[in-house]
């Protein structure tokens, strides 16, 4: 009998521990899928993109949205009490089987080994392969080439006069001359994100399905100290939104996390995309929200090559573009130098490299090159 109940034992673990070793063969298969997207862009864009992705964006898109929270952020609250909820019962475990200790160590490793390539291939399908899609520079038909000081210092100049004009229409200010925006709501918000990519989408396929809206983060101060201001979840394709920083950046912040739903990754894509939606919105606070997006992103472009030059921009900047700036140079001050920071920071570069993006975090200085393309092709940078 007693042999009879051991030998069932053993083959109850064997056949868990095979059931775990299935998983873990995901680990692989997503290494394996990157590796044949990033070769064969064309079809990552046709069939998985365009297709696989698309559907699954849609379907979950569909459902999550309608939640009056945040399912990304109830996961990460939950996350910590379940975390230590598990480790106390694995701490209770090792003690009532310490005899066979090995063995329950072994099991957990493979255990943690399986989920964390489940989640793996999960990310996998529904963000990273998109790193590997055309680029939008390809999509848009946009010549990125080299640029002189002084195309840089034109296209800083455009921007600069846009933002000042749109700025002087804009009269809904704080106590300290800081732009405000009329609606505070992020969820109604985004319904004017989303009339921008339905125009977007009549020049692009690629966007020419429903977006979803966007949400606020309730514990958006404690985000702060990620200096986030928003963030896109694929696991729950939710556009996620930090409520307290500047009204200016909202709108575009809005826009680039969308931008994200559609597929489009990289983050200097992004940035671009969220400006072509927040010009075409119809909406000043949008417009004037996109342009000093691009602005900043130039302008600081211009100050690693041509300091005298980007100072004497400075001077072309309207008293309210200062006043929003100097807000929200202000607010984001409080969250420097701290441990939360420097580990985001960290997190954030090594994703963004081992997706390709090859400059790091640096890489959202790129937008640039989108920008100047832009404009050339609208005849405006010589």
């Amino acid at each position: 009998m007693r042999r009879r109940r051991r030998h069932s034992f053993y083959r109850r673990r064997h056949v868990l521990l095979y059931k775990r070793m299935f998983f873990i063969l995901l680990l692989p298969l997503s290494l394996g899928l990157n590796y044949l997207t990033k070769q064969k862009p064309e079809i990552t864009e046709r069939i998985f993109s365009g297709g696989i992705y698309k559907y699954y964006a849609i379907c979950l898109g569909f459902l999550t949205e309608k939640l009056p929270f945040s399912l990304m952020e109830v996961g990460i609250v939950l996350a910590i009490p379940v975390f230590l909820i598990l480790l106390a019962l694995w701490i209770r475990h090792i003690f009532y089987e310490w005899e066979r200790i090995g063995e329950v160590l072994q099991k957990s490793f493979w255990t943690v080994t399986a989920v964390g390539s489940v989640l793996f291939f999960w990310l996998t399908l529904m963000c990273n392969i998109n790193y590997n899609r055309y680029t939008f520079a390809e999509i848009s038909g946009l010549t990125i080439q080299p640029s002189s000081v002084e195309e840089l210092y034109q296209l800083c100049r455009i921007l600069a006069e846009d933002a000042v004009q749109l700025r002087e229409q804009l009269t809904l200010e704080d106590e300290e001359g800081a732009f405000l925006l009329e609606e505070t709501s992020i969820r109604e918000l985004s319904k004017t994100a989303a009339a921008g990519y339905k125009k977007l989408g009549e020049q692009y396929h690629q966007f020419s399905y429903p977006v979803i809206r966007t949400k606020t983060i309730f514990f958006s101060h404690q985000m702060s100290y990620t200096n986030l201001v928003g963030v896109y979840c694929p696991f729950t394709m939710e556009a996620n939104i930090n409520k307290e920083s500047a009204d200016y950046s909202v709108p575009s912040t809005i826009c680039h996390e969308l931008a994200h739903y559609y597929g489009f990754m990289r983050e200097d894509e992004a940035n671009f995309i969220g400006y072509l939606v927040c010009k075409n919105a119809g909406s000043l606070e949008y417009e004037y929200s996109g342009t000093m997006l691009a602005l900043i992103h130039a302008g600081n472009q211009l100050a690693t090559v041509d300091m005298e030059r980007y100072n004497e921009l400075w001077s072309h900047y309207s008293e309210g573009m200062i006043t929003d700036l100097r807000k929200n140079s202000e607010y984001w001050e409080e969250f420097k130098d701290n441990k939360v920071t420097e580990v985001s920071k960290t997190v954030n570069d090594s994703y963004l490299k081992a997706n390709h993006q090859v400059d790091g975090i640096q890489s959202y200085g790129r937008m640039v090159d989108l920008l100047l393309a832009y404009y050339r092709q609208e005849g405006k940078v010589e």
